[in-house]
Protein backbone atom coordinates (compact mmCIF):
# COMPACT_ATOMS: atom_id res chain seq x y z
CA UNK A 1 0.00 0.00 0.00
CA UNK A 2 2.57 2.41 1.14
CA UNK A 3 4.56 1.72 -2.29
CA UNK A 4 1.94 2.19 -4.49
CA UNK A 5 0.76 5.39 -2.92
CA UNK A 6 4.13 7.01 -3.37
CA UNK A 7 4.27 5.69 -7.00
CA UNK A 8 0.73 7.31 -7.21
CA UNK A 9 1.96 10.72 -5.74
CA UNK A 10 4.75 10.65 -7.84
CA UNK A 11 2.89 10.28 -10.70
CA UNK A 12 1.06 13.11 -9.51
CA UNK A 13 3.78 15.57 -9.05
CA UNK A 14 4.96 14.51 -12.03
CA UNK A 15 2.03 15.33 -13.96
CA UNK A 16 2.20 19.26 -12.16
CA UNK A 17 5.78 19.44 -13.71
CA UNK A 18 4.17 18.78 -17.31
CA UNK A 19 1.38 21.08 -16.90
CA UNK A 20 3.39 23.50 -15.70
CA UNK A 21 5.20 26.16 -18.26
CA UNK A 22 7.10 29.16 -17.66
CA UNK A 23 6.92 32.18 -19.71
CA UNK A 24 8.60 32.50 -22.58
CA UNK A 25 8.72 34.95 -25.42
CA UNK A 26 9.30 33.47 -29.25
CA UNK A 27 11.43 35.47 -30.70
CA UNK A 28 12.49 35.29 -34.65
CA UNK A 29 14.58 37.59 -37.06
CA UNK A 30 12.75 40.10 -38.66
CA UNK A 31 14.77 42.45 -40.69
CA UNK A 32 12.75 46.04 -40.96
CA UNK A 33 11.63 47.20 -44.47
CA UNK A 34 12.69 50.62 -43.72
CA UNK A 35 16.36 50.87 -43.37
CA UNK A 36 18.57 53.59 -41.38
CA UNK A 37 21.50 55.07 -43.11
CA UNK A 38 24.68 53.25 -41.23
CA UNK A 39 26.34 55.16 -38.41
CA UNK A 40 29.48 55.23 -39.26
CA UNK A 41 30.50 55.92 -43.34
CA UNK A 42 33.88 53.99 -43.75
CA UNK A 43 36.07 54.73 -46.80
CA UNK A 44 39.31 53.32 -48.51
CA UNK A 45 41.35 55.85 -50.45
CA UNK A 46 43.64 55.10 -53.54
CA UNK A 47 46.97 54.79 -51.75
CA UNK A 48 45.17 50.73 -50.76
CA UNK A 49 47.75 48.15 -51.91
CA UNK A 50 45.73 45.14 -50.87
CA UNK A 51 47.94 44.14 -48.03
CA UNK A 52 44.44 43.27 -46.25
CA UNK A 53 45.54 43.93 -42.82
CA UNK A 54 42.34 45.51 -42.33
CA UNK A 55 40.33 42.80 -43.50
CA UNK A 56 42.32 40.29 -40.68
CA UNK A 57 41.86 43.26 -37.98
CA UNK A 58 37.84 43.75 -38.24
CA UNK A 59 35.83 41.07 -36.51
CA UNK A 60 32.66 42.37 -37.73
CA UNK A 61 33.13 41.61 -41.68
CA UNK A 62 33.40 45.27 -42.73
CA UNK A 63 36.23 44.49 -45.06
CA UNK A 64 36.03 41.37 -46.88
CA UNK A 65 38.54 39.90 -49.82
CA UNK A 66 35.81 39.38 -52.89
CA UNK A 67 36.21 36.45 -55.47
CA UNK A 68 39.07 37.90 -57.22
CA UNK A 69 41.51 38.19 -54.37
CA UNK A 70 40.77 42.19 -53.72
CA UNK A 71 39.83 43.95 -50.77
CA UNK A 72 36.29 44.95 -51.93
CA UNK A 73 34.54 48.80 -50.67
CA UNK A 74 33.36 48.64 -46.95
CA UNK A 75 30.35 47.60 -45.66
CA UNK A 76 29.54 50.30 -43.30
CA UNK A 77 26.44 49.36 -41.97
CA UNK A 78 28.57 46.68 -40.07
CA UNK A 79 30.77 48.83 -38.77
CA UNK A 80 30.82 49.55 -34.79
CA UNK A 81 33.49 52.36 -34.65
CA UNK A 82 36.56 50.61 -32.89
CA UNK A 83 38.54 52.34 -35.28
CA UNK A 84 40.50 49.04 -35.56
CA UNK A 85 40.74 49.25 -39.35
CA UNK A 86 42.41 52.27 -39.20
CA UNK A 87 44.97 51.39 -36.74
CA UNK A 88 45.35 48.20 -38.96
CA UNK A 89 46.19 49.62 -41.92
CA UNK A 90 50.01 50.45 -42.85
CA UNK A 91 49.29 52.78 -45.76
CA UNK A 92 46.41 54.85 -43.87
CA UNK A 93 44.22 54.71 -46.67
CA UNK A 94 41.48 53.64 -44.62
CA UNK A 95 38.83 56.56 -43.06
CA UNK A 96 35.54 55.61 -40.16
CA UNK A 97 33.45 58.99 -39.89
CA UNK A 98 30.28 59.55 -38.64
CA UNK A 99 27.65 59.47 -41.05
CA UNK A 100 25.67 62.94 -40.88
CA UNK A 101 22.35 61.23 -42.18
CA UNK A 102 22.08 59.01 -38.89
CA UNK A 103 22.95 62.34 -36.79
CA UNK A 104 19.71 63.78 -38.64
CA UNK A 105 17.54 60.81 -37.33
CA UNK A 106 14.78 61.35 -34.36
CA UNK A 107 15.63 64.54 -32.07
CA UNK A 108 17.22 65.16 -28.72
CA UNK A 109 15.53 62.77 -27.15
CA UNK A 110 14.54 60.25 -28.71
CA UNK A 111 17.98 59.66 -29.93
CA UNK A 112 20.21 58.31 -33.18
CA UNK A 113 21.69 55.85 -30.70
CA UNK A 114 18.22 54.84 -29.50
CA UNK A 115 16.45 54.67 -32.63
CA UNK A 116 19.38 52.00 -34.08
CA UNK A 117 18.91 50.15 -30.53
CA UNK A 118 14.82 50.15 -31.02
CA UNK A 119 15.56 48.40 -34.13
CA UNK A 120 18.49 45.85 -33.58
CA UNK A 121 16.17 44.61 -30.55
CA UNK A 122 13.10 44.72 -32.75
CA UNK A 123 14.77 42.73 -35.71
CA UNK A 124 16.72 40.21 -33.35
CA UNK A 125 14.93 39.93 -29.91
CA UNK A 126 18.77 40.06 -28.21
CA UNK A 127 20.01 42.52 -25.62
CA UNK A 128 22.21 45.20 -27.75
CA UNK A 129 25.87 44.70 -26.58
CA UNK A 130 28.34 47.24 -27.73
CA UNK A 131 32.05 46.09 -28.87
CA UNK A 132 33.16 49.90 -28.75
CA UNK A 133 31.65 50.46 -24.77
CA UNK A 134 28.99 53.62 -24.32
CA UNK A 135 30.36 56.27 -26.10
CA UNK A 136 26.71 58.60 -24.61
CA UNK A 137 26.53 61.70 -21.85
CA UNK A 138 27.45 60.33 -18.14
CA UNK A 139 23.80 62.23 -16.79
CA UNK A 140 20.79 63.44 -18.02
CA UNK A 141 17.55 64.95 -16.95
CA UNK A 142 14.43 62.64 -16.25
CA UNK A 143 15.28 58.84 -16.82
CA UNK A 144 19.26 59.46 -17.75
CA UNK A 145 19.64 61.32 -14.41
CA UNK A 146 18.49 57.80 -12.90
CA UNK A 147 21.32 54.93 -12.62
CA UNK A 148 20.23 51.79 -10.94
CA UNK A 149 21.79 50.77 -7.19
CA UNK A 150 22.98 47.69 -6.75
CA UNK A 151 25.16 47.83 -3.97
CA UNK A 152 22.50 46.28 -1.35
CA UNK A 153 22.69 42.50 -2.78
CA UNK A 154 22.56 40.50 -0.35
CA UNK A 155 22.98 37.58 -2.99
CA UNK A 156 22.31 38.11 -6.97
CA UNK A 157 20.05 35.99 -8.29
CA UNK A 158 21.25 33.64 -10.79
CA UNK A 159 20.51 34.50 -14.86
CA UNK A 160 17.03 34.80 -14.96
CA UNK A 161 17.36 34.62 -18.82
CA UNK A 162 18.60 30.98 -19.46
CA UNK A 163 16.41 29.89 -16.68
CA UNK A 164 18.98 28.74 -13.90
CA UNK A 165 16.39 30.67 -11.29
CA UNK A 166 13.41 31.95 -12.40
CA UNK A 167 12.51 35.65 -11.73
CA UNK A 168 8.32 36.80 -12.32
CA UNK A 169 7.68 39.85 -14.38
CA UNK A 170 4.30 39.56 -13.82
CA UNK A 171 2.09 42.20 -12.34
CA UNK A 172 -1.79 42.48 -11.32
CA UNK A 173 -4.22 44.91 -12.39
CA UNK A 174 -6.66 46.27 -10.72
CA UNK A 175 -7.63 47.49 -7.10
CA UNK A 176 -6.59 45.33 -3.81
CA UNK A 177 -8.44 45.99 -0.62
CA UNK A 178 -6.85 47.68 2.03
CA UNK A 179 -8.47 44.78 4.16
CA UNK A 180 -10.66 41.43 4.16
CA UNK A 181 -13.93 40.50 6.35
CA UNK A 182 -14.62 37.47 8.02
CA UNK A 183 -17.63 35.67 9.83
CA UNK A 184 -15.88 33.31 11.62
CA UNK A 185 -14.78 31.35 8.31
CA UNK A 186 -16.96 32.83 6.28
CA UNK A 187 -15.77 35.79 3.67
CA UNK A 188 -17.88 38.75 3.90
CA UNK A 189 -15.52 40.72 1.64
CA UNK A 190 -16.56 40.74 -2.08
CA UNK A 191 -13.16 39.36 -3.91
CA UNK A 192 -11.56 41.99 -6.26
CA UNK A 193 -11.19 41.15 -10.03
CA UNK A 194 -7.51 41.07 -10.87
CA UNK A 195 -6.05 40.99 -14.19
CA UNK A 196 -2.72 39.82 -14.18
CA UNK A 197 -0.07 39.98 -17.28
CA UNK A 198 3.14 38.19 -17.83
CA UNK A 199 5.13 41.52 -18.34
CA UNK A 200 4.72 44.84 -16.93
CA UNK A 201 4.57 46.57 -20.16
CA UNK A 202 1.25 47.13 -22.26
CA UNK A 203 0.84 48.18 -25.80
CA UNK A 204 -0.57 52.07 -26.23
CA UNK A 205 -2.80 52.78 -29.09
CA UNK A 206 -0.42 53.64 -32.10
CA UNK A 207 -0.92 57.29 -34.04
CA UNK A 208 -3.36 57.57 -37.10
CA UNK A 209 -1.56 56.58 -40.38
CA UNK A 210 -2.07 55.44 -43.66
CA UNK A 211 -3.18 51.51 -43.58
CA UNK A 212 -4.23 51.47 -39.76
CA UNK A 213 -6.27 48.52 -39.73
CA UNK A 214 -3.55 46.63 -40.15
CA UNK A 215 -1.75 48.06 -38.29
CA UNK A 216 -4.08 47.82 -35.00
CA UNK A 217 -4.35 44.12 -36.19
CA UNK A 218 -0.46 43.71 -36.07
CA UNK A 219 -0.19 45.49 -32.35
CA UNK A 220 -2.99 43.21 -31.38
CA UNK A 221 -1.57 40.29 -32.41
CA UNK A 222 1.12 41.00 -30.53
CA UNK A 223 -0.18 41.83 -27.36
CA UNK A 224 -2.33 38.64 -27.97
CA UNK A 225 1.12 36.32 -28.04
CA UNK A 226 2.76 38.63 -25.41
CA UNK A 227 -0.06 37.95 -23.04
CA UNK A 228 -0.40 41.30 -22.35
CA UNK A 229 -3.09 43.98 -23.48
CA UNK A 230 -3.19 46.89 -26.45
CA UNK A 231 -5.07 49.63 -26.13
CA UNK A 232 -7.33 50.50 -29.00
CA UNK A 233 -9.39 53.62 -29.67
CA UNK A 234 -12.69 52.77 -30.00
CA UNK A 235 -13.13 55.23 -33.24
CA UNK A 236 -10.79 52.03 -34.78
CA UNK A 237 -12.14 49.44 -33.71
CA UNK A 238 -13.30 47.27 -36.23
CA UNK A 239 -14.83 43.38 -36.31
CA UNK A 240 -11.04 41.98 -37.65
CA UNK A 241 -9.82 42.62 -34.28
CA UNK A 242 -12.83 40.55 -32.40
CA UNK A 243 -10.45 37.22 -32.29
CA UNK A 244 -8.23 39.49 -30.17
CA UNK A 245 -10.80 40.91 -27.70
CA UNK A 246 -9.73 39.28 -24.98
CA UNK A 247 -6.22 41.30 -25.05
CA UNK A 248 -7.49 44.30 -26.15
CA UNK A 249 -8.52 47.69 -23.95
CA UNK A 250 -10.69 49.76 -25.49
CA UNK A 251 -10.15 53.80 -25.09
CA UNK A 252 -12.97 55.30 -25.62
CA UNK A 253 -14.52 59.16 -24.39
CA UNK A 254 -17.00 59.98 -21.40
CA UNK A 255 -19.63 60.66 -24.41
CA UNK A 256 -18.99 57.42 -25.36
CA UNK A 257 -19.88 54.99 -23.12
CA UNK A 258 -23.79 54.98 -23.86
CA UNK A 259 -23.24 54.10 -27.57
CA UNK A 260 -20.58 51.36 -26.74
CA UNK A 261 -22.37 48.53 -23.85
CA UNK A 262 -21.91 45.67 -25.92
CA UNK A 263 -18.11 46.35 -26.38
CA UNK A 264 -17.60 47.31 -22.83
CA UNK A 265 -19.48 44.05 -21.25
CA UNK A 266 -17.12 42.34 -23.76
CA UNK A 267 -14.00 43.77 -22.66
CA UNK A 268 -11.82 42.75 -19.39
CA UNK A 269 -10.89 46.39 -19.11
CA UNK A 270 -12.27 49.14 -20.48
CA UNK A 271 -9.95 52.76 -20.62
CA UNK A 272 -11.83 56.39 -20.65
CA UNK A 273 -10.01 59.15 -21.70
CA UNK A 274 -10.01 62.29 -19.08
CA UNK A 275 -9.52 65.46 -19.78
CA UNK A 276 -9.07 67.63 -16.09
CA UNK A 277 -11.33 68.75 -14.52
CA UNK A 278 -14.88 66.80 -14.88
CA UNK A 279 -15.45 65.45 -11.82
CA UNK A 280 -18.86 65.49 -11.59
CA UNK A 281 -19.94 63.72 -15.07
CA UNK A 282 -16.69 61.00 -14.27
CA UNK A 283 -18.20 59.36 -11.43
CA UNK A 284 -21.69 59.27 -12.69
CA UNK A 285 -19.92 57.38 -15.65
CA UNK A 286 -17.80 54.74 -13.68
CA UNK A 287 -21.00 53.99 -11.78
CA UNK A 288 -22.47 53.73 -15.20
CA UNK A 289 -19.95 51.40 -16.60
CA UNK A 290 -19.76 49.11 -13.26
CA UNK A 291 -23.57 48.48 -13.18
CA UNK A 292 -23.46 47.59 -17.14
CA UNK A 293 -20.58 45.01 -16.57
CA UNK A 294 -19.20 44.55 -13.05
CA UNK A 295 -16.33 42.63 -13.75
CA UNK A 296 -14.93 44.64 -16.16
CA UNK A 297 -11.87 47.09 -14.97
CA UNK A 298 -12.27 50.18 -15.40
CA UNK A 299 -9.00 52.60 -16.27
CA UNK A 300 -9.16 56.77 -16.19
CA UNK A 301 -6.46 57.80 -18.79
CA UNK A 302 -5.06 61.17 -17.68
CA UNK A 303 -2.43 63.94 -19.53
CA UNK A 304 -0.38 65.21 -16.91
CA UNK A 305 -0.53 68.43 -15.40
CA UNK A 306 -0.67 70.01 -12.58
CA UNK A 307 -3.20 68.86 -9.63
CA UNK A 308 -3.35 65.28 -11.20
CA UNK A 309 -1.38 64.20 -7.90
CA UNK A 310 -4.51 65.31 -5.90
CA UNK A 311 -7.25 64.13 -8.12
CA UNK A 312 -5.47 60.61 -8.53
CA UNK A 313 -6.61 59.62 -5.15
CA UNK A 314 -10.15 61.52 -5.41
CA UNK A 315 -11.05 58.97 -8.05
CA UNK A 316 -10.34 56.05 -6.00
CA UNK A 317 -13.54 56.91 -4.36
CA UNK A 318 -15.48 56.40 -7.45
CA UNK A 319 -14.69 52.85 -8.32
CA UNK A 320 -11.63 53.28 -10.37
CA UNK A 321 -9.66 50.21 -10.65
CA UNK A 322 -6.49 51.73 -13.07
CA UNK A 323 -4.70 55.19 -13.29
CA UNK A 324 -3.18 55.82 -17.00
CA UNK A 325 -1.08 58.67 -16.01
CA UNK A 326 -0.10 59.66 -19.65
CA UNK A 327 2.59 62.62 -20.77
CA UNK A 328 3.11 63.76 -24.23
CA UNK A 329 6.36 62.34 -25.53
CA UNK A 330 6.62 66.42 -27.38
CA UNK A 331 6.64 67.44 -24.17
CA UNK A 332 8.79 64.99 -22.77
CA UNK A 333 11.38 65.98 -25.32
CA UNK A 334 11.34 69.46 -24.08
CA UNK A 335 11.59 68.15 -20.32
CA UNK A 336 12.93 64.82 -19.87
CA UNK A 337 12.24 66.09 -15.95
CA UNK A 338 8.61 65.71 -16.75
CA UNK A 339 7.60 62.10 -16.55
CA UNK A 340 10.02 61.26 -13.82
CA UNK A 341 7.83 63.95 -11.57
CA UNK A 342 4.55 62.80 -13.06
CA UNK A 343 5.34 58.88 -11.93
CA UNK A 344 6.99 59.68 -8.31
CA UNK A 345 4.41 62.41 -7.89
CA UNK A 346 1.24 60.26 -8.00
CA UNK A 347 2.72 57.50 -6.65
CA UNK A 348 3.47 59.68 -3.46
CA UNK A 349 0.55 60.81 -3.33
CA UNK A 350 -1.21 58.01 -3.19
CA UNK A 351 1.11 55.96 -0.65
CA UNK A 352 0.73 59.53 1.30
CA UNK A 353 -3.33 58.77 1.62
CA UNK A 354 -2.36 54.75 2.42
CA UNK A 355 -4.41 54.16 -0.85
CA UNK A 356 -1.85 53.33 -2.66
CA UNK A 357 -2.50 49.68 -3.09
CA UNK A 358 -6.37 50.38 -3.78
CA UNK A 359 -5.49 51.27 -7.61
CA UNK A 360 -3.31 50.08 -10.61
CA UNK A 361 -1.05 52.62 -11.46
CA UNK A 362 0.52 52.53 -15.64
CA UNK A 363 2.17 55.50 -16.65
CA UNK A 364 3.05 56.27 -20.56
CA UNK A 365 4.89 58.81 -22.90
CA UNK A 366 8.98 59.16 -22.61
CA UNK A 367 9.53 55.17 -23.07
CA UNK A 368 12.54 55.19 -25.30
CA UNK A 369 14.83 52.33 -24.09
CA UNK A 370 14.49 49.25 -22.11
CA UNK A 371 16.10 50.96 -19.16
CA UNK A 372 13.04 53.04 -18.78
CA UNK A 373 10.63 50.16 -17.92
CA UNK A 374 12.59 49.65 -15.01
CA UNK A 375 13.07 53.22 -13.96
CA UNK A 376 9.38 53.98 -14.14
CA UNK A 377 9.04 50.88 -11.60
CA UNK A 378 11.17 52.24 -9.06
CA UNK A 379 9.71 55.63 -9.65
CA UNK A 380 6.40 53.94 -8.79
CA UNK A 381 4.38 52.54 -11.75
CA UNK A 382 3.19 49.62 -11.72
CA UNK A 383 3.76 48.69 -15.26
CA UNK A 384 4.36 50.58 -18.51
CA UNK A 385 2.40 51.56 -22.11
CA UNK A 386 4.71 51.23 -24.47
CA UNK A 387 4.06 53.49 -27.68
CA UNK A 388 6.57 55.64 -29.94
CA UNK A 389 8.83 53.39 -29.38
CA UNK A 390 7.31 50.04 -31.06
CA UNK A 391 6.34 52.43 -33.99
CA UNK A 392 9.75 53.53 -34.57
CA UNK A 393 10.29 49.68 -34.71
CA UNK A 394 8.12 49.58 -37.62
CA UNK A 395 9.46 52.64 -39.30
CA UNK A 396 8.10 55.80 -38.25
CA UNK A 397 10.98 58.24 -37.77
CA UNK A 398 9.30 59.90 -34.88
CA UNK A 399 5.91 61.65 -35.19
CA UNK A 400 4.01 63.32 -32.33
CA UNK A 401 1.00 64.03 -31.83
CA UNK A 402 -2.26 61.88 -32.54
CA UNK A 403 -1.19 61.50 -36.51
CA UNK A 404 2.21 60.62 -38.50
CA UNK A 405 3.36 63.11 -40.83
CA UNK A 406 2.55 62.41 -44.29
CA UNK A 407 6.26 62.03 -44.93
CA UNK A 408 6.88 59.19 -42.00
CA UNK A 409 7.34 55.50 -43.64
CA UNK A 410 5.50 53.58 -41.58
CA UNK A 411 2.94 51.57 -43.91
CA UNK A 412 1.50 48.57 -42.48
CA UNK A 413 0.20 46.91 -45.83
CA UNK A 414 -1.74 43.54 -45.38
CA UNK A 415 0.73 40.73 -45.87
CA UNK A 416 3.17 42.73 -43.71
CA UNK A 417 0.92 42.52 -40.52
CA UNK A 418 2.74 39.26 -39.20
CA UNK A 419 6.13 40.33 -40.13
CA UNK A 420 5.32 43.71 -38.11
CA UNK A 421 3.65 41.92 -34.90
CA UNK A 422 6.82 40.12 -34.92
CA UNK A 423 9.08 42.63 -34.37
CA UNK A 424 6.83 44.39 -31.85
CA UNK A 425 7.06 41.19 -30.03
CA UNK A 426 11.06 40.97 -30.43
CA UNK A 427 11.32 44.42 -29.08
CA UNK A 428 9.39 43.56 -26.13
CA UNK A 429 11.17 40.51 -25.76
CA UNK A 430 14.77 42.55 -25.72
CA UNK A 431 13.28 44.76 -22.94
CA UNK A 432 11.80 42.03 -21.14
CA UNK A 433 15.34 40.10 -20.85
CA UNK A 434 16.65 43.55 -19.36
CA UNK A 435 14.42 43.75 -17.17
CA UNK A 436 15.31 40.27 -15.70
CA UNK A 437 19.24 41.88 -16.32
CA UNK A 438 18.13 44.01 -13.32
CA UNK A 439 15.94 42.35 -11.16
CA UNK A 440 18.53 39.68 -11.20
CA UNK A 441 21.39 42.36 -10.34
CA UNK A 442 19.36 42.93 -7.79
CA UNK A 443 18.48 39.99 -5.98
CA UNK A 444 14.82 40.20 -6.59
CA UNK A 445 12.80 37.77 -7.81
CA UNK A 446 9.77 39.54 -9.11
CA UNK A 447 8.81 42.66 -10.49
CA UNK A 448 6.82 43.60 -7.85
CA UNK A 449 9.03 43.73 -5.30
CA UNK A 450 10.69 46.80 -7.00
CA UNK A 451 7.68 49.19 -7.55
CA UNK A 452 8.35 52.55 -5.59
CA UNK A 453 11.78 51.36 -3.91
CA UNK A 454 13.74 54.34 -4.55
CA UNK A 455 16.85 53.19 -2.89
CA UNK A 456 17.32 50.88 -5.93
CA UNK A 457 18.28 54.06 -7.65
CA UNK A 458 20.92 56.63 -7.53
CA UNK A 459 19.48 60.33 -8.75
CA UNK A 460 22.74 62.50 -10.16
CA UNK A 461 21.11 65.46 -8.87
CA UNK A 462 21.01 64.55 -5.60
CA UNK A 463 24.28 63.01 -5.45
CA UNK A 464 25.66 66.44 -7.35
CA UNK A 465 23.73 68.56 -3.92
CA UNK A 466 25.32 66.25 -1.90
CA UNK A 467 28.86 66.33 -3.21
CA UNK A 468 28.85 70.35 -4.54
CA UNK A 469 26.04 71.78 -2.14
CA UNK A 470 23.56 73.91 -3.03
CA UNK A 471 21.27 73.39 -6.45
CA UNK A 472 21.84 70.84 -9.12
CA UNK A 473 24.22 72.61 -12.05
CA UNK A 474 23.11 70.12 -14.87
CA UNK A 475 22.00 71.54 -17.46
Amino acid sequence: MREGGSANQGEERSSRRVRYKRYHIEVKEAPPKVKLPPKYLVKRYNNCVNLQECVQACVYGVHVVGEDGEVMDPISEKCRGCFVCVLACPRGAISVELNPDFKKMGDSYFTPERIETIYFEAQTGRVPVSGAGYKGPFAGKGFDGMWFDFSEIVRPTRDGIHGREYISTSVDLGRKPPYLSFKGEALLSEPPTIVEIPIPMLLDAPADVSGKENLLLAVVKAASRLGTFAIVEVKDYFDGLSPYRAHIIPRLELSDIDRHEPLIRASRILEINVALPEEAPLKRVVKKVKRMSPKTLVSLRLTYKEGVERYTETLIGYGVDVVHVHVDDKDVARDPGLITRAINGVHARLVDGGVRDEVTLISSGGVAEAAHVPKSIILGADAVCVGLAYQIALGCKVCYETKHSPECPLRIEREDVDWAAQRIINLIAAWRDQLLEVLGGMGLREVRRLRGELGRAMFYEDLEEKVFGGEGSWP
